[in-house]
């Protein structure tokens, strides 16, 4: 992905509808298995657990649905719109990243972690993000804590560019590192001319 300008949209992938219907219906036939081969107490609460695997594989592939018809994240020239939050994430208010760039079978959702200057946690916005989308694997970015530091945590199966292809995770690190630092020289350079037009000696006017 090269590096924009402008606004960067994302959508996301069906990974989790694909994969939570997939999964559900490999659980729904090691059930009928475990059930089939006898009326042993342990086989019989096995199958059981499957059963019930299956069923929130299910449930969470069916909350996923109508994933891709909506954008999931905008990189903007200032800051960071996710869809569930009441306003963007600043890029100043980010002192580091960390963008999940392998995700196993067994992993539904991948997850990026957007790290906040304590000094800035007041304009961290507002997510609507509640436990039953989290135990469901609905996108979305929370707020939360991770070794006393607070975080921003986004969520979500894939990442889709505007062109619908799949995005590599290393360009959209490297994307997010560039607005970032962006975002700091340009915060530096309004400072720097402020204090020195107070210098009298300074030649800035």
């Amino acid at each position: 992905m090269e590096i924009n300008k402008g606004d960067v949209t994302f959508t996301e992938s069906r990974r989790v509808l694909f994969m939570g219907a997939g999964l559900g219906l490999v659980l729904v036939v090691l059930a009928i298995a475990a059930f089939s081969s006898g009326k042993a107490t342990g086989v019989t609460g096995l199958g059981v657990v499957f059963l019930i695997g299956a069923a929130w594989l299910f449930a969470s592939a069916w909350s996923n649905r109508n994933a891709g018809d909506k954008p999931l994240m905008v990189l903007k020239e200032d800051g960071i719109w996710f869809f569930n939050a009441d306003r963007m994430l600043p890029y100043t208010s980010i002192e580091g990243i960390e963008i999940e760039t392998y995700c196993t079978h067994k992993d539904i959702q991948f997850n990026s972690t957007f790290h906040i200057t304590p000094e800035k946690i007041e304009t961290v916005p507002t997510f609507q993000y509640g436990r039953s989308d989290s135990f469901l694997n609905k996108p979305g970015a929370t707020k939360g804590r991770a070794f006393r530091k607070h975080v921003v945590v986004f969520r979500y199966g894939r990442l889709r560019d505007a062109d619908g292809k799949l995005v590599d995770m290393d360009d959209l690190a490297e994307e997010l590192n560039y607005r970032i630092n962006r975002a700091y020289e340009a915060e530096a350079a309004i400072l720097v001319p402020t204090s020195a037009a107070n210098d009298p000696l300074s030649h800035v006017q």
